[in-house]
């Protein structure tokens, strides 16, 4: 973890302190730039890092310095995992991959991953953009309809040159052989390359702006070795497919371990302003901090309780991952993980953010752009709810299983099953799974199926783990009104789920100040309202009006707006 060090001062840095608010956007875009690029060469990967997900890999993707620039965040994901790792996997004898493969992981070039497209999202094994053999062994990548633009991935110019991992459908004699991978040059920093467009997208609106683009073709020749991979027909289509793509599945698992530093950072956040922030007592007279508050303590010991359980997760997940043989099981892991990690951050932020008042709405307090970035982060790598809907659908319908509860008479794990077996039940009652029937009552019901296997999963490895009991009990417990209705039907009244809540809280919170402590992400706040020191600052740097009289008197004649004057 010395990466972590390295990062620490990173943080600390005009390179990271600076304020950004009131930067232009290519300001703002080039800042982010910059800052992925010294974390990026900070980690310092190699290729065996990406090729093999070593741990440095996953501490890249894991480290709280994401939490002070979502962009600079995604720039990274996307050059260490989607673009270098394609790159890896391709690189085997490969001299010119490999040495663009360097360029990439050492940040030296931006590097950018085009799949998805505007007509093809989900669906993208339907994807329009083709690439055609010439006689003399040439490509010619284009784009022939609008829905064929590759959606999303940062190409305009800015600041790196860029190179690209396209995927587009290799077309040999009229014949189709499939989608496959070319690498190309994009851009040189400022000038297209010949027949590439580049379209700008609107910022997205609450998460740190990033030159998200529209990116089409126009018969722009590729010369033979922009082929990665055999040119031959594979024998089967779409398992080459998804095979081409697995970078992808890395990323629905490594994404989301950004969950782990956005809660600590907004938990600490929403702890320091609630323990700094006074009310009056009205019976005594005595100010006491809301930190005092039921509806304060909940939320912010529900977030940190869920930090130390995912810690434990993370781990687990990868490894699970990792050994499963079926790649369905390994995709099925990541979607799990996925989905409950990122549910978890999206339901806690807007809880947080609101314990701190108007405070929280404001973006240099940074509980809004966290929240912002969560929902990026949700559609990323595969939308959760689509993902979730064709996983339960699998699961259901028995096609393959993920690992079982390691003790089945716990609460999470007997939810999963009653949940499991509802589900069951209604399915054997419906034609097939493609009916309306099964559109209606199944489908939106996946979300919460694949939370709940989730929550039972992380918790095991939880205790596995040998987290602190209290805390693994804060995590039960939320997780148990989370599906209040569920537990009613299992024998837990709500008036026992209450007690758990309030017993679990009361547990740890004498722990609060030890478990703020011990999350260690302060070089890596820098939302002012955390102390009484950093708001005076932060107040002090900000733009002042005043009137030019001395005093603050204010005569009649002004108030009636006949004689205002101001400086």
């Amino acid at each position: 973890m010395h990466y972590r060090s390295i990062t620490r001062s990173l943080a600390t840095s005009p390179l990271f302190q600076q304020i950004t608010q009131t930067l232009r956007l290519e300001e703002r875009l080039k800042l982010s730039y910059e800052r992925a690029q010294a974390v990026c060469r900070a980690y310092g990967l190699v290729r065996e890092d990406v090729l093999y997900l070593s741990q440095n890999f996953w501490d890249l993707h894991t480290d709280p310095i994401w939490t002070m620039d979502g962009a600079a965040c995604t720039l990274a994901t996307i050059q260490a995992n989607l673009c270098a790792g394609t790159l890896a996997n391709f690189s085997t004898g490969r001299e010119d991959v490999t040495e663009v493969l360097k360029e990439v992981l050492r940040f030296d070039i931006s590097g950018q991953f085009c799949l998805t497209e505007l007509g093809h999202g989900l669906d993208v094994i339907n994807l329009e953009t083709t690439a055609t053999l010439l006689d003399n062994g040439d490509f010619d990548l284009h784009s022939p309809t609008d829905l064929a633009a590759k959606y999303m991935p940062p190409t305009t110019p800015v600041h790196h040159a860029c190179v690209c991992v396209v995927f587009a459908r290799l077309i040999v004699r009229g014949e189709d052989y499939g989608i496959k991978p070319f690498m190309m040059r994009i851009h040189d920093g400022t000038n297209m390359c010949p027949g590439v467009t580049s379209t700008l997208l609107p910022p997205r609106g609450g998460s740190r702006p990033l030159n998200h683009a529209l990116t089409s073709f126009n018969h722009v020749i590729l010369p033979p070795t922009a082929l990665l991979g055999p040119l031959e027909k594979p024998e089967n289509p779409r398992d080459a497919f998804f095979s081409a793509i697995q970078r992808v599945v890395v990323g629905t698992i490594a994404l989301p371990f950004l969950s782990v530093p956005v809660l600590q950072v907004a938990s600490v956040i929403a702890a320091r302003y609630s323990i700094r922030r006074r009310v009056t007592n009205h019976q005594t007279g005595v100010q006491q901090p809301i930190i005092a508050f039921q509806s304060q303590k909940t939320p912010i010991l529900t977030a940190i309780a869920q930090v130390r359980v995912l810690e434990a997760f993370m781990p687990w997940a990868t490894k699970a991952s990792m050994r499963a043989k079926d790649p369905r099981v390994r995709q099925a892991i990541a979607t799990i993980t996925k989905l409950l990690m990122v549910s978890m951050v999206k339901e806690s932020l807007p809880t947080l953010s609101e314990r701190c008042g108007a405070q929280g709405l404001f973006e240099v307090n940074q509980m809004s752009a966290l929240e912002a970035d969560a929902r990026g982060i949700a559609i990323a790598e595969g939308d959760n709810i689509a993902i979730s809907i064709r996983l339960a659908s699998e699961l259901l319908l028995g096609r393959y299983a993920v690992p079982e509860a390691a003790d089945p008479t716990t609460l999470l794990a007997r939810c999963e099953a009653a949940m499991f077996a509802d589900l069951r039940a209604l399915v054997a009652t419906m034609d097939n799974h493609r009916s309306e029937t099964y559109n209606q009552y199944i489908l939106p019901e996946s979300v919460p199926l694949v939370r709940a296997i989730g929550m039972r999963m992380a918790y095991d490895a939880a205790i596995a783990a040998g987290v602190d009991p209290a805390l693994v009990a804060q995590f039960e417990a939320s997780g148990v009104r989370a599906n209040s209705a569920v537990f009613v039907e299992l024998g837990v009244p709500l008036r026992e789920q209450r007690k758990m809540l309030v017993e679990t809280v009361a547990a740890v919170f004498p722990q609060l100040q030890a478990l703020l402590d011990e999350m260690d992400v302060d070089a890596y706040i820098t939302a002012p309202i955390v102390s009484a020191e950093m708001w005076s600052a932060h107040v002090a740097s900000l733009r002042s009006w005043t009137s030019s009289s001395v005093t603050g008197t204010c005569s009649s004649e002004q108030l009636l707006g006949k004689t205002v004057a101001m400086v």
